[in-house]
């Protein structure tokens, strides 16, 4: 967690000069959140329209398995994930990179861009044993570092013409306030207010203080959403807060683990999931 404060420090420091930002960037920043945010309504809303063939059906009950990889930076990464991989169904990667070794962990994924440096491009990366419904990105930027912070949405089809809404969110990190975060969160949460069926929201949400932590439990509580138990929480954590966090709304989660690795500055979460089923 050194990383975390240093820049956090840095962040600090800088904030006079930051401050001055012209507000011509933020606008641009605004226009291309509700663009996107538009476009990803419009998709899912014509999705739920439609009914889908046998193999794009998900189980009742499945494994869940969210994680941010630091971009594979550190050895035995690739050694971890692959044997966490196996067990899971859904994976939910942050500052994941788009290359092969990751591609082919399973048989479909999604990647939405976030930071990238030099020839590195990472992102939020979804993955599964079935083809999504339908999937979109939203993008945002990081006020100071003017960084692009991604959240990947995908909806997977089950049974009883029911849909699954997954939500992987890489929080946007260094601020003063919580403005910017809370842009990001409400974007998250109008694609929610659409949904109808059983939602998961889970990743690194840079939960670093009580202000963000609350805004994130009220904003999500609101939509039904509860967060999950940790009976041995070994969920990396700065300033005594849980960064990567799993909510859910119309599901159960059955059991959760978070192994202490050290191929990633976070360990991952692992979790089993049912889901609720409608009365018929």
């Amino acid at each position: 967690m050194t990383s975390y404060l240093h820049l956090l420090f840095l962040s600090l420091l800088s904030w006079q000069s930051i401050a001055n930002t012209p507000s011509s960037d933020e606008q641009q920043g605004i226009t291309k959140t509700a663009a996107n945010l538009a476009n990803c309504q419009q998709q899912l809303a014509q999705s739920r329209m439609q009914t889908y063939a046998a193999h794009y059906i998900l189980p009742y009950q499945f494994t869940l398995l969210s994680w941010n990889i630091y971009k594979a930076q550190i050895d035995g990464l690739l050694t971890d994930l692959q044997k966490l991989n196996a067990d899971a169904d859904i994976v939910l990667l942050q500052e994941a990179i788009k290359e092969p070794a990751l591609t082919k962990l399973k048989p479909y994924w999604r990647f939405a861009k976030g930071y990238k440096s030099g020839s590195v491009q990472s992102g939020v990366m979804t993955l599964s044993r079935w083809p999504a419904a339908v999937h979109c990105t939203l993008t945002h930027t990081e006020p100071w570092l003017r960084s692009p912070k991604a959240t990947n949405i995908v909806e997977y089809a089950l049974p009883n013409q029911q849909l699954l809404l997954s939500i992987n969110l890489h929080g946007i990190n260094f601020t003063i306030g919580v403005s910017d975060f809370k842009q990001q969160l409400e974007d998250a949460a109008s694609i929610m207010r659409m949904h109808q069926g059983p939602i998961i929201f889970a990743g690194d949400l840079n939960t670093w203080s009580d202000r963000r932590q609350a805004l994130l439990k009220q904003t999500l509580n609101k939509l039904g959403l509860h967060e999950a138990i940790y009976l041995d929480d070994k969920r990396t954590k700065a300033f005594g807060l849980a960064l990567d966090q799993v909510w859910v709304r119309g599901v159960k989660i059955e059991t959760t683990v978070v192994p202490e690795l050290d191929s990633s500055d976070h360990n991952p979460i692992i979790a089993t999931l049912t889901i609720e089923q409608k009365v018929q």
